[in-house]
């Protein structure tokens, strides 16, 4: 065997010659061949396990991204409200309410409210609830905007301009629709019509058992007047139809007001009213509710009661005053369905306990 070195070839034996430079030349080509293949075999081989690597790990990745959901960021989708503003578009799941006054009427939808504008009473029935969010103290644009709502719904046409610029308002004017009406509106506008639905049925079933009770034959022709002393030197004795149990009483339960008060409002047209100590009496029914002024102390006699005309009068005389004290007075101080059947509930439980 020849060992190349150069110009000089060792033999096996050990002898060296030199090699003619043709020879030498085939020789280191062919040497440089090889050397040139295997580092192009070496090259390819290599690729080929690259490839190999990569074209596993891109099916790896296809499974991935076969086997991982595929997420997508969508704009809030919005439904059309016809209101009297006209036609709107709101959420139609709204996440963050503002509410001006119909506060009732969107916690019985479920709706998250961060923020009400109104009054607010340990006797309200949805309270605990009330004390959960935020009570607006000015119904401006600088304080609602902090709230960050993406729907605002009042009863004034004003908010409208006012408002429309922070989120969708949905205007419905007070008288414009009734207790129930109004919530189911509501509640197809916001997406919330089972909720609604729930609501109205639970006042209608108890509804319709109150009124069973309160026209049956003990309340027979008999009259109810809502009453509150406000005091000499003030209102006198204000007369209520509306608030204050008021819608509850005549429009719902369908109770008979005194002759002579009916007379008066159509009259004056007024549904809620001062009259003086002298000539209250005359207005009375033969069925009393008696509100005490909500910053009265519990239990004490308002002015008018402490008075002589008191004790003659005949609902007095028959035991059929309903004296409803301070801490109801947030009970019927709103008109929403949830409010409306509590007050149901309280009254028939009042009137019958004390009916001849």
């Amino acid at each position: 065997m020849l060992e190349y070195r150069g110009e000089l070839v060792l033999s096996n034996c050990g002898s060296v010659y030199i090699m003619p430079a043709i020879q030498r030349r085939a020789i280191k080509g062919d040497i440089i061949m090889r050397k040139c293949s295997k580092r192009f075999l070496s090259a390819i081989l290599g690729m080929t396990i690259i490839m190999a690597v990569t074209g596993c790990q891109s099916k790896k990745q296809d499974a991935t991204n076969e086997t991982l959901p595929v997420t997508k960021t969508q704009a809030s989708e919005t439904r059309k409200v016809q209101t009297v503003m006209g036609e709107i578009e709101v959420p139609t799941d709204p996440k963050k309410v503002v509410v001006n006054w119909y506060v009732g009427d969107v916690l019985a939808l479920d709706l998250n409210v961060v923020g009400y504008f109104g009054w607010s009473h340990e006797g309200m029935p949805y309270y605990d609830k009330m004390m959960k969010t935020t009570g607006i103290k000015n119904w401006e644009r600088e304080e609602v905007m902090t709230l960050d709502p993406d729907l605002i719904i009042t009863y004034s046409k004003d908010d409208y301009e006012k408002f429309k610029s922070i989120a969708p308002v949905i205007v419905v004017p007070e008288g414009e629709l009734n207790p129930i009406d109004r919530i189911l509106f509501l509640g197809k506008s916001t997406g919330r019509e089972e909720k609604a639905q729930t609501a109205v049925d639970t006042f209608q079933t108890k509804l319709a058992a109150a009124k069973e009770t309160l026209h049956g034959d003990k309340f027979k022709d008999k009259t109810f007047s809502i009453n509150e002393d406000w005091g000499s030197g003030s209102y006198g004795i204000y007369y209520e139809t509306q608030s204050r149990g008021g819608t509850l009483l005549y429009n719902y339960l369908g109770l008979k007001k005194p002759e002579k008060l009916e007379q008066l409002i159509k009259e004056k047209g007024e549904n809620r009213e001062g009259l003086s100590y002298e000539v209250a009496a005359d207005y009375f029914g033969d069925y009393m509710l008696w509100f005490h002024t909500y910053d009265s102390a519990e239990g004490e006699p308002s002015e008018y009661e402490k008075s002589a005309i008191w004790s003659s009068l005949p609902a007095v005389i028959n035991n059929q005053v309903v004296s409803i004290p301070s801490s109801k007075a947030g009970l019927f101080y709103y008109s929403d369905v949830l409010s409306l059947t509590a007050q149901m509930d309280y009254l028939v439980d009042a009137i019958n306990s004390i009916a001849k």
